[in-house]
Formats: C-alpha cells, structure tokens, sequence
C-alpha cells in the first residue's frame, strides 16, 4: 500500500474518532479550558494556534494561579501554573512519569516496533557513564566527520553560491557525524546506510505523532499494526548494515578479543554481555541494532532541529551577529588549528555558546515542557492553590515553556533574539551603554552556559530528569556552527524565514534555505 494512502486512512480514522469521542466526553476535572468549551473546537484550534494558545494561558496563569485544561489535536494535557514547578519537578517518577509522557508523545513502545527498547533504555545509562566521559575522544572524530559532511554537501567551490536546504543537508550532516561515533567509519560512509537511518528517524516522528489522532485504544492498536509497515521497512534497511557489525563484535567479545575502542556499537555489546545472561535477547545483534537506533532517533531528530535554529538565527537580521561569532571562531581556529577539536576549544566560545543557548531559549522544540503522565492509580492531588483538584491516572500535565521563555518578567526583549544574552552577568557587559531598561539583568538573562538547565530554562528538562546526552548534543551544534563560520561565507538573510507550529509542535520552515559559498583557507586570505 502506497505510504500516501497510509497516511489518509490513519489521518481520516483519528478524525472521526476524535469528532464522536469529543462530543460524548468532557474533561475529566472541572477546570477551565484554554480553548474553546467544546474539546472538539478547542482541539481543532489548537492545530494552527498552539503558540497563542501556550502564551495566552502562561499569561493567565500569572494572574489567577490556576491549571488549565489545554485540548489539542494530538492529545490532551492539563498545563500546571509556573508555580506549580518545582512541584512538579520534585515528584517521583511513580506518581508522575517523565519518562511515560516522553514515550507516549511518539507511541514510542509501537514505533520503536519492539516496546523493551522504549519502555527499558538500557542504551541510556551508556550515554552517561561512557559517552559523556569520553567526548574528548569521540569528538575529535566527530569534528573531522562535520568538515567532510559539508564540505560534499555544502560544496567547496570558492567562486560561486550554492543555495543549501538547511533541514535536507544539516540532517545527513547530523546523521553521518553521529554514525562516526556510535558505528564507525566505514557506515558513516556508507550513504546507503546514512538515508535509510533517516528514513527510520522521519517514519518514528511522523507516524507517532500521527498515532495520537486515534482516541480510542482499540483503534490505535489497529493503526499502529499499519504504522509498523514503512517503520520496519525502514529499520529492515538498517539492519542490513547493522547486523553485520553487531555480529562482528558479539563475535569478538565472545573470544575475549578486543573491541574498537570509543566507539559505542561497542560499549552496547559490553554493557549488555554485563548486565544479561547469554539466553537474552539482549545480546543478540538484532536487539542491539535497535538499541543503537533508538539512539539514533533522539540524536538526529533532535541535532538537527537545534542546528537549523541556530544558523537561522545568527544568519538572518544584523550581519554584526555572525561577523562577532566568526571572529571568535577564527581566534579559536587559529590557536587549535584546523585539525584538532577538544572539549576545551568548544567550551571557550562564550560567544558561540551563548548564541545556542538564545536559540535554545526561543525555539525550545518542546513548548509543552517538563511533561508528566499520571501513574498512580489513585490519581495525584495538585499542591496548594490547585483548587483540590486531583488528576485521574494517565493524565499528562506539563508547563507551559513557550509563555516561560518568553516571559518579559525574566527576559528583556524576549521575542527577539540576543545572542549575547547569557554572556552577561549582574549587569550588561561589553562596550557603551546598555540599552535602556537592561542596565539590571533580569533573573532568566544571567549568565548561564548551554547546558545548564534552571528554572527560567526548561529546554532540557529540570532535575533529575534533564537531558542525558545534552553535552554530547551542545558539543555537536557547536561543531556544525564553528565548521560554518570559519569555513563558509554565508549571505545574511534580511529577515528569518517563520517556523512552522504544528499543533504545540514547532519546526524550522522545511523550506529555508540559506545561500553558501566556501572560503578560500583563511592564511591564504591573510
């Protein structure tokens, strides 16, 4: 069956159902809605005016105190007052689970095609104790593996422009530098493995966000045994690749022979012959593999829509902007040389890092943030000023980030982009005066590294619960920006092109597009 008409018949399924189910049910607790009185309207509207929708209740919000139910056309969600955060940060994961409202937003346990690799991410642990530990090593790889990447896609003509789709070229940028680090060489190479790895990453995050249009649980199960089909397709090409290599190194350990070293096909392989007994399917190749792309997807996915952001932003508007972060790279270029990246050379680009944190701080692609499902079974009582309402089980809640990041009691300007936002400390730093009403800084604009999380800034997570592999992820947005600013000229775009809102879901425009030129080498320049 064609994949367009797929798509139809899930979209027309999940409508219908959403129509009679909406009209015969209402929210399961009396209070008010951030949409219209009808769930049905409210979760249509929702669909093109998320962000009023998430910044209207925000504002509300710091008025009444109160919770508010927030329909939406891929799922429901009670958005909890920013109040209510550090309570809602501090719950555990029994009474309120990060983890199930991560799984559910994507159907994770359907798309994944086998729910163990969602339900127990044994790969997780890895990220921490292994990846995040050796990113020094790893990153060297990884910056030479960025310069290729754009150099073949972006081109290296010195003499004409070439006009680049960020979303189609950043993406293999992405997909070919990670591959370097969780596979090797040899498949980051491979441009057949490298397109069917995206094709499995774009299958999960469509389809799964296409399943939450179906209501009724009956139904999803139907619709996810069709979704299944182009996702393990997918996964199937993959494999084809994978299995070799799992197979290769399972081989290896089995015979106590060493394995290639910082390369996380590896640290799978040893983690799993540690934790599980020679019967589990947890050492085969197959497991492995799917390990390895679940990784995979939260790597691409995410990278990517980070990068597009962020070359959006620095290349649209002033050219001051990309002109003080070029001369930081190439300061930075010329103590290190061309060759050799570390976590050092990284970290001392203030300037870049405050760049991406702003980037971050606009753009977050969760604007629904810190979302928590319900998991016990007596339901869950809101703290004090939550009215003594008390959510049923299996109720999502969450905050609203966009209305937080923008803010303008936390930031100045905060619909515009600074990036030299979080460079400054208890007041404005730099040359001349600040402009006026920024001589203090407001408590969301101190300085703040890309990493760091607070609770002023969410795009991470908060606590306990914040991002595992947002080093590793930083690192690598870093790598693609200061491989583009010293490497190319890029044409200052008079005004950014909108990102595009799905439902609370936001996107850089599919379409932008930047035009390019490669620099002739910067001493020849000299």
């Amino acid at each position: 069956m064609p994949q367009i008409m797929i798509h139809i018949i899930i979209i027309a399924l999940g409508l219908c159902g959403l129509l009679i189910w909406s009209w015969i049910t209402k929210p399961a607790i009396k209070i008010p809605s951030a949409g219209s009185k009808w769930p049905f309207l409210g979760s249509l509207r929702s669909l093109t005016k998320g962000k009023e929708i998430l910044l209207s209740v925000y504002q509300k919000q710091l008025i009444d105190d109160r919770p508010y139910f927030l329909p939406g056309i891929f799922g429901d969600s009670i958005v909890l007052p920013p109040s209510m955060l550090p309570w809602l940060v501090a719950q555990p994961e029994n009474h309120l689970s990060a983890k199930w409202a991560q799984l559910d937003a994507l159907n994770i346990p359907t798309t994944f095609l086998r729910p163990e690799i969602g339900v127990d991410p044994t790969h997780e642990p890895l990220i921490r104790r292994e990846l995040t530990a050796n990113l020094d090593v790893v990153e060297a790889d990884m910056w030479d593996e960025v310069g290729r990447a754009l150099e073949e896609l972006w081109g290296s003509d010195t003499e004409r422009w070439r006009v680049v789709v960020l979303d189609d070229t950043i993406r293999r940028v992405v997909a070919r530098a990670s591959s370097r680090v969780f596979t090797g060489q040899d498949l980051c190479a491979n441009n057949n493995f490298v397109e069917s790895t995206i094709r499995y990453v774009t299958h999960v995050s469509t389809y799964g966000l296409i399943l939450n249009l179906v209501p009724r649980r009956f139904l999803r199960n139907l619709a996810g045994k069709l979704v299944q089909l182009p996702i393990a397709t997918a996964y199937a090409r993959c494999a084809q690749h994978l299995l070799p290599l799992f197979e290769d190194l399972v081989s290896r350990h089995s015979k106590g022979q060493k394995l290639r070293p910082h390369l996380f096909a590896s640290w799978l392989v040893t983690s799993a012959a540690t934790r599980f007994p020679p019967s589990s399917p947890e050492r085969t190749p197959d497991f492995l593999g799917r390990r390895l792309m679940a990784l995979n997807f939260a790597t691409i996915h995410t990278s990517t829509l980070t990068a597009c952001n962020l070359l959006l932003d620095v290349f649209s508007g002033s050219p001051a902007v990309s002109g003080a972060l070029r001369d930081e790279a190439l300061a930075f270029a010329a103590e290190w040389g061309p060759a050799e990246c570390r976590r050092e050379r990284l970290n001392g680009m203030r300037r870049l890092d405050s760049a991406l944190r702003e980037s971050m701080r606009l753009w977050g692609v969760a604007p629904r943030t810190l979302r928590r499902r319900v998991m016990r079974p007596g339901g869950v009582a809101l703290p004090n000023g939550g009215d003594g309402i008390r959510l049923a089980e299996g109720t999502t809640v969450c905050i609203s980030g966009w209305g937080l990041h923008h803010d303008e009691r936390l930031y100045s300007r905060a619909f515009d982009y600074v990036h030299d936002r979080f460079m400054r400390k208890a007041e404005v730093q730099g040359k001349g005066e600040p402009e006026e009403g920024e001589k203090v800084v407001k408590p969301g604009c101190a300085a703040a590294a890309a990493v760091e999380t607070d609770e002023h800034f969410s795009a991470w997570g908060i606590g306990k619960h914040a991002c595992p592999g947002r080093f590793f992820a930083v690192d690598f947005v870093k790598m693609i920006m200061a491989h583009v600013l010293v490497d190319y000229e890029v044409e200052v775009l008079a005004k950014r092109p909108d990102n595009l809102w799905i439902e609370y879901n936001i996107i850089p425009s599919p379409g932008a597009s930047l035009s390019v030129r490669r620099r002739k080498p910067y001493m020849a320049q000299g």
